[in-house]
């Protein structure tokens, strides 16, 4: 099987996964209200039906892409039951 290597972009032939291997989602945008933050990665929710739209604070949300995507997965990071590391990319040289 081949992934995507989140640093590098290049594809590689993963064989097996080495101890605190991570899958990782592009984060497209996210919002922070009230002490949540909420992160967006691509899914099949309209963004319509997003939590911000219908609780009406979009003003809170800053988006990481150019162009919307038609859907997305809410991730709510400030869950306490659930741990999160986050993998920032490298800074180019």
């Amino acid at each position: 099987m081949s992934l995507t290597d989140a640093r590098t972009g290049k594809r590689v032939r993963v064989v097996e996964l080495p101890q605190g291997a991570a899958l990782v989602e592009p984060i497209l945008g996210y919002c922070y209200q009230a002490g949540h933050l909420t992160v967006y990665v691509n899914g099949s929710m309209p963004l319509d039906l997003r939590t911000a739209q219908e609780e009406g604070h979009t003003e809170a949300e800053m988006w990481l892409v150019k162009d919307l995507p038609t859907g997305i997965r809410e991730i709510d990071v400030t869950d306490c039951r659930r741990e999160f590391q986050l993998l920032l990319p490298q800074k180019a040289a």
